[in-house]
Parts: structure tokens; C-alpha cells; sequence
């Protein structure tokens, strides 16, 4: 089966330790097992720029769509035997000791081919050919969509059309939707027990639906994809840039060079990238 494991923080994390960091051996571990499909650490939540349509207009802000410190700070699918591999493999990942790893099922839909893989096989060997975003679907209950936001293209109304769209033009690399936050289970280890949930992280009312991986020129180029999800009518989508690191290098001096990432913005303002858009 396979599953997405989100890493996040937590409401009630401890302080992240550098020279506690083991995930190169975490990452060689689940290779040498064959479970790893793809994974990727996400830039700081400060990095994240939120889209919305609302009455036929493209609303982008700087930041995460939830103000809760669960923000996702990367991602990995795995295909493993069942959700107690997933759990086990969850529990060893350097995020278990001081923040929660969330695992999500994916949707398994009917007459699905059996075996088929969310991410394609070689994906992780091969080369952005642009810039990546993981581009977060978001449900939100309170959300509402306007006459304004009605079916101006196939796109508007069926995701299907927007994934047909999305591949041919190559910026989509692959996605699929989530099963819901009741179905998700959360991992953390403390003293050395492992603590297992069932739940999502999040108490906010929006909630993590699906995701994608996008291939894309730049931020503005993002929102136009963002922009055109059925999702973005009534719910918001999430981009969060990829932040790739050397797994085995030394944390210590990695989490020490990256202090200025952590203290400000360096994705450009999306009302500056939303009028490339428009241009």
C-alpha cells in the first residue's frame, strides 16, 4: 500500500537538535527496502504562497493557508505492506523525536490498474527541468464559491480535465487525492516509545485533500496552474517550493548556514508573481 508521510512540528514539539539528525540513514534504510518512491523537504512556511478564486478573481497571500504550527515541513511516499510498516518506518525518521509525522492513505479508486504507482517509476534520478512546488489541495468547509466562479473552461469543474491539462504541458510530475484526516494516523516518539494517534494533526478547519508535485518556471507560472484547480473555487491551494539538502552531509553545519532562510521570506511576494500572471 502506499502513503504519504508528512513531517510537522507539532503543537507540542521539542527543540530540534542538529547533531541528532540521522535522516541519511533514515533515507538509506528505506532505499535499501525498497519502499522509497520520492521525498523532498519544503521551504519554511513563510515561503508558502496561498491561492484563492473568489468571484471570478485570483487571490494569492504570503504564507500557509492555516496559521497553525503544523505547517508541513517535507513529504515522502512510500509503498509498503501495510499500515503498521508504514507506522514503523514513520517512527524511525528524525521528525518522530521532536516534532509528529502524519501518515495519509491515498484514495483507491475502482478499476484502478493494481499495483500502479503514484510516483513514476525513475522520478527520483530525474532533474528539475524548472523549479518544484508541492502544490496542496485544500478543503475548506466554510469556503464559499460564487456564481462568479461557474464553469469558465472544462477545467473549472472537473479535476480530471485540469490533470489532462497540467500533463501536457509537462508541469504536472504526478499527485492524487488524499483519504480524509479521519483516516490519517500520527506517529511520534518520545523516550524512546513510540506514540501513535489516529487523526490528522491539524485542528484547523482546512484540511490537506491531495496534492501535486509541479515542474514549473517560476512562482508566477505556479498561480497560473494553482489558479486553474477546481479546488481554488471554495477551498485554496498551497505552494510550497521544494528544498533540496544532502542528505548526508553534516546537519550541524547545514542547519547553521540555512539560519537566514528561517528568518525571512526569499520566494518573491505573490502579488509580484501574481502580476506576472496577468501579464
Amino acid at each position: 500500500m502506499q502513503y504519504a508521510l508528512f513531517y510537522a512540528e507539532g503543537p507540542d514539539a521539542l527543540p530540534y537538535v542538529p547533531a541528532d539528525d540521522n535522516v541519511g540513514e533514515w533515507v538509506d534504510e528505506v532505499v535499501a527496502r525498497g519502499v522509497s518512491e520520492y521525498g523532498e523537504r519544503l521551504r519554511p512556511g513563510h515561503d508558502a504562497t496561498t491561492v484563492r478564486v473568489r468571484g471570478g478573481e485570483v487571490l494569492v497571500v504570503d504564507g500557509p493557508f492555516s496559521e497553525a504550527k503544523e505547517a508541513i515541513g517535507g513529504f515522502d511516499v512510500v509503498d509498503v505492506r501495510d499500515l503498521d510498516e508504514a507506522i514503523e518506518i514513520a517512527s524511525k525518521h528524525p521528525v518522530a523525536a521532536f516534532g509528529r509525522v502524519e501518515i495519509r492513505p491515498f484514495v483507491q479508486w475502482p478499476g484502478a490498474e493494481p499495483g500502479a504507482r503514484i510516483v513514476p517509476e525513475g522520478f527520483a534520478e530525474r532533474a528539475p527541468q524548472g523549479r518544484r512546488y508541492l502544490m496542496l489541495v485544500v478543503v475548506d468547509p466554510t469556503g464559499e464559491r460564487s456564481d462568479a466562479d461557474g464553469a469558465a473552461d472544462a477545467t473549472d469543474d472537473d479535476p480530471e480535465a485540469w490533470v489532462r491539462e497540467m500533463d501536457g504541458r509537462g508541469v504536472r510530475q504526478f499527485g492524487e487525492v488524499l483519504r480524509p484526516p479521519s483516516d490519517a494516523t500520527f506517529v511520534r516518539r518520545r523516550n524512546d516509545e513510540v506514540l501513535v494517534t489516529d487523526g490528522g494533526f491539524a485542528e484547523a478547519k482546512e484540511w490537506v485533500a491531495g496534492f501535486d508535485l509541479l515542474d514549473v518556471q517560476d512562482l508566477a507560472e505556479a498561480i497560473e496552474v494553482a489558479a486553474k484547480h477546481p479546488m481554488a473555487r471554495g477551498g485554496a491551494i498551497e505552494l510550497r517550493p521544494t528544498w533540496p539538502f544532502d542528505v548526508h552531509g553534516d546537519q550541524v553545519a547545514r542547519a547553521e548556514s540555512e539560519a537566514d532562510a528561517w528568518a525571512r521570506r526569499h520566494e518573491p511576494a505573490a502579488s509580484e508573481a501574481l502580476e506576472g500572471v496577468s501579464r
